[in-house]
């Protein structure tokens, strides 16, 4: 391993100084310019932490060690034991380890606390851990911008050998259509083929350099970060020689990359020969390599086939998960021959590792740091690249015997996902924990012992303890180091003086683990606590964080009485009261979503921490006594009961300023110190009357035939731009009923929709009752429903209803002329194994098919189609919202939530139904020519303006989006 690939490995490693002077002496080697930004991160760590260096542990002295770090040591022959020693440990670990923690007492609570009010409804939470939807919205919704100094996408093409193939990749890159700038960087992992000509061939054509490292042998990773250390632009790109791209496959990448920095976009791939064609009949038909027949590879066995072609292996699982959206794990799918991401992430999570030379896993390893540190991951369609296939089995590394070897480091580095809990006699200590347990330590030395035993005397093995001396001013760091220092599952810091926030966000940033352990400095653990917590977080991924409850003991251990414990989580009794009591667990990628501790406040850091946790996942509480708080008099929520009740009600109002609550202020009842009564008043600003159709008089108009229906599912963030767009392509719109959420009815949008009302005449109506359902797959339904009951009740008729999305836009001008030769428009396609398994495990919906159809009909039934533009006679949608009302009423009768976008389905399944009761079978059409603005590809202007003449527009509308008017 050379010497920069030792300083990264170090530097990722948190051996800070080690890794400055690697990368000083690497600066002598690549110039300082290289690694001018590593060597100030390194300085900056320095300076505020001082760190015990991996390299500075004395030898293992077993003496110094707890049991389980013992055995895990002599599992791996790291530590001579013999039989004997080793069971009469494993007998003492047993007898340490053997207690319970007891169960609380529980009693029947409002889950939602009576007071709490009833439009004061919190902003929702991620579907799962990788919605990168939520995720997007939230940031908007936070008013988070992306700041881009140098756009651009620098294309990373990694190669060795086989330049053939890479003149035809470099051709398909001649052919990109985009007005984005781009550089292409061909890396060259020491070839023995003269490549440099083939890239001074596109000189002239391309803005293209090459790199070049000598043959050390498979150095996949090392000569992607050779590549990625030239890269100019502030977005990258890696792609594999073998991988020729579509032509709108920078365009499709980069402008996904600029409305959000924080995801890594990833494109599928397909099969083709290019073996008897040349780089110049690419060049001279831009177009060839999308019509190239797909083929079947010869390199990889694991692919799926289908008959004669072989198919992306992702490919099955991009469409279960909503392309990755609704994945537990994607960087497992970050296969790293195709994607793009923001450079600043280099920064973040450290480079390729370079211990990876054999083929695979390093892309899994880079992505689940990306991971871990709350990136997101995205498959688009427009990333598509189409993999050259050689013939023969042409390839330069043995990938079976590669993934043997590379595989374990993957195990090693990878906790989450590829780490099991085993028994003590099977593990060993992995070079990334599973879970760390961090303390944060000021002037403890009394205390620490009994804190740091009792998180390495976990039932769970799979385990570091991180802590930071936080500048105690007596012995507690030569106690620290005394009884620890020598323990490789212990990990120690020291800084300055900080407070309690500062020093809890240098030990979760120092801590290496997945999942992450809250531990005072003189409180103690239940052997099991971990083990509790972490078997709900391997149950349910989606959750954030889980808690137990706790005891107040004497300095002693003696029970002083069991701690305040609310026995079941609910975000709002949260919002209310401080409920996520000590044990607490949460993720690490969780709390990168966050800012971390508040360092600028002295008390109620973590119930602004856990405030903070709560808005970005799922909590879950345990009613177990898992944690021992030791009260001696000192404890600072003791001490600073004033401070500690005035930053109580600034946490909870930040709180609900984050979620776009800015109608209720939450406040103190009464001046007593240790009171946290409370009462939420209404601000200022909601008082003045939010309902603007006070101000808007219904308009009539005798051509207007078309009712709009939409529904905005958070913010209205492009409101007026969708309202201006509906008018553009349809001059017969009588009203537009948007379903909103009233709360984010800003001044500033009322006054823009007053002012489309009075430009357009036409009529706008504001729908905001309360769905039953409030986040899942049912509430858009239910939004179109309530809106035509909406209609219902103001008398208002017209001759057809779209039924719209917030972010889809027209391009069918017209559409009036369209849709009056039908009676209704939408789309249908086949049902998939995996949605008739979900439409079977949905009882209310099965009964109602079972009432109308045979079992055996679901698999020829052409019922599912997206909803985009969907439209119907307005007569006709009233019939069939009468049989949907039933299926919703069933659902609400049983708390039934459907696992599936309702929408997509159930209007079909409705007509359908209305045809057989009625005998009529009613003149159907596809929808609306639409595009969503935040899906897959992007359309040229070429394309729009070849679109609104109604020419060109492709069958599968729903591939189109990203639209710039």
């Amino acid at each position: 391993m050379n010497t920069l690939s030792q300083a990264i490995k170090a530097y990722n490693s948190n051996d800070y100084e080690l890794a400055l002077k690697l990368f000083e002496k690497s600066a002598e080697t690549y110039g300082r310019k290289i690694v001018e930004f590593q060597i100030i991160k390194c300085k900056e760590k320095l300076s505020t932490n001082s760190y015990v260096s991996e390299d500075k542990k004395n030898s293992v002295c077993d003496s110094s060690l707890d049991i389980a770090t013992q055995l895990l040591l002599s599992n791996v022959k790291k530590l001579t034991l013999s039989e004997s020693e080793k069971n009469s440990l494993k007998n003492k670990w047993k007898s340490i380890t053997g207690k319970k923690s007891e169960n609380a007492e529980i009693r029947k609570v409002e889950l939602v606390p009576k007071d709490f009010p009833k439009d004061l409804v919190l902003a929702p939470l991620p579907d799962h851990v990788n919605d990168f939807t939520w995720y997007k919205n939230r940031k908007k919704s936070l008013g988070i911008k992306p700041v881009n100094k140098n756009i651009g996408l620098s294309i990373i093409i990694p190669t060795f050998n086989r330049s053939r193939i890479l003149d035809i990749t470099l051709a398909c890159l001649v052919n990109q259509k985009t007005n984005y700038p781009f550089e292409v960087v061909v890396a060259d992992d020491g070839s023995k083929e003269n490549l440099l000509t083939i890239v001074q061939k596109y000189e002239q054509k391309l803005d293209i350099k090459y790199v070049r490292q000598k043959d050390y042998g498979y150095q996949l990773c090392a000569v992607r970060n050779l590549g990625l250390r030239t890269a100019k632009y502030d977005f990258v790109s890696i792609l594999d020689c073998d991988m020729a791209p579509q032509q709108l496959w920078v365009h499709s990448y980069l402008t996904e990359l600029l409305e959000d920095n924080d995801i890594v976009l990833i494109g599928p791939r397909k099969y083709v020969d290019t073996h008897n064609i040349t780089a110049e009949q690419f060049l001279n038909d831009p177009y060839l390599i999308e019509s190239l027949p797909e083929t079947a590879t010869n390199n990889n066995p694991s692919i799926t086939s289908k008959g004669n072609i072989s198919l992306d292996w992702r490919l099955e699982h991009f469409k279960k998960t909503d392309n990755l959206r609704l994945c537990d794990s994607p960087f497992r799918y970050f296969s790293c021959g195709n994607v793009a991401f923001s450079k600043e992430w280099l920064n973040k999570v450290g480079w390729f590792d370079e211990e990876f030379n054999h083929w695979g896993g390093e892309d899994v390893e880079f992505g689940y740091r990306l991971f871990a540190k709350g990136c997101f991951f995205r498959v688009i369609d427009g990333g598509m690249a189409y993999h050259q296939e050689p013939p023969g089995k042409e390839n330069e590394t043995d990938r079976e015997a590669g993934k043997s070897i590379t595989l374990k480091i993957v195990k090693e580095k990878v906790p989450y996902i590829y780490r099991k809990l085993l028994p003590i006699e099977d593990s060993h200590i992995h070079r990334i924990p599973l879970v760390s347990i961090y303390i944060p330590a000021y002037n403890c030395a009394n205390y620490i012992q009994r804190c740091v035993d009792s998180a390495l005397n976990q039932t769970v093995v799979d385990l570091e303890v991180c802590i930071c001396n936080d500048g105690s001013t007596d012995n507690t760091l030569e106690v620290i180091n005394k009884l620890y220092g020598n323990n490789p599952r212990v990990r120690i810091m020291s800084k300055p003086n900080g407070g309690i926030a500062s020093a809890s966000n240098a030990a979760v940033s120092f801590a290496k683990g997945y999942y992450i352990g809250q531990l005072d400095s003189d409180d103690y653990l239940e052997p099991d606590a971990v083990e509790l917590c972490l078997k709900e977080f391997l149950k349910d991924k989606t959750l954030a964080c889980v808690y137990t409850t706790n005891r107040n003991v004497n300095p002693d251990g003696s029970l002083i009485a069991n701690g305040y414990n609310w026995p079941e989580f609910s975000r709002e009794k949260l919002t209310t009261a401080m409920i996520a009591h000590h044990f607490r667990m949460f993720t690490i990628r969780a709390w990168h979503l966050t800012d971390g501790f508040n360092e600028n406040i002295e008390n109620a850091v973590d119930y602004d921490m856990f405030l903070k946790l709560s808005e970005v996942g799922k909590f879950k509480h345990l009613n177990k006594i898992c944690y021992n708080r030791v009260l001696h008099g000192d404890n600072t929520s003791i001490k600073k009961l004033g401070i500690q009740k005035k930053n109580h009600f600034v946490v909870v109002n930040q709180s609900l300023n984050r979620q776009g609550i800015n109608y209720y202020n939450y406040d103190k009842f009464d001046d007593l110190d240790e009171s946290r009564k409370y009462i939420f008043n209404k601000t200022a600003e909601y008082q003045e009357e939010m309902d603007i159709l006070k101000d808007l008089k219904l308009i009539q108009n005798k051509d207007a035939k078309i009712a709009v229906s939409i529904f905005y599912p958070n913010t209205l963030n492009g409101l007026v731009k969708k309202l201006n767009n509906i008018i553009e392509y349809n001059k017969n719109i009588f009203v537009i009923i948007l379903h909103v959420d009233k709360n984010h009815l800003t001044p500033d949008i009322k006054k823009e929709i007053l002012a489309f009302y009075h430009k357009h005449q036409v009529n706008i109506l504001l729908n905001n009752d309360i769905s039953y359902y409030t986040s899942n797959r049912l509430i858009k339904t239910e939004a179109h429903l309530s809106n035509i009951n909406k209609l219902s009740q103001l008398n208002l008729n017209c001759e057809y209803i779209i039924f719209d999305n917030h972010d889809s836009l027209f391009v069918k001008n017209d559409s009036y002329a369209y849709m009056k030769k039908y009676d209704v428009g939408m789309n249908f396609s086949a049902l998939t194994h995996d949605w008739i398994e979900k439409i079977n495990a949905h009882p209310p919906f099965k009964k109602l098919i079972k009432t109308y159809f045979n079992d055996n009909d679901l698999r020829s039934m052409n019922v599912k189609g997206a909803s985009q533009g969907m439209f119907m006679k307005y007569a006709l949608a009233h019939e069939l919202l009468t049989i949907i009302k039933e299926v919703i009423t069933s659902c609400q009768s049983i708390d039934s939530v459907p696992e599936y976008n309702t929408e997509d389905i159930w209007f079909q399944f409705a007509l359908l139904i209305l045809e057989k009761k009625t005998g009529h079978v009613f003149n159907k059409t596809s929808t609306l020519t639409y595009m969503p603005w935040e899906r897959k590809l992007q359309w040229t202007n070429e394309q729009i303006e070849s679109a609104k003449k109604g020419e060109n527009i492709p069958v599968n509308k729903f591939i189109i989006n990203s639209i710039t008017l």
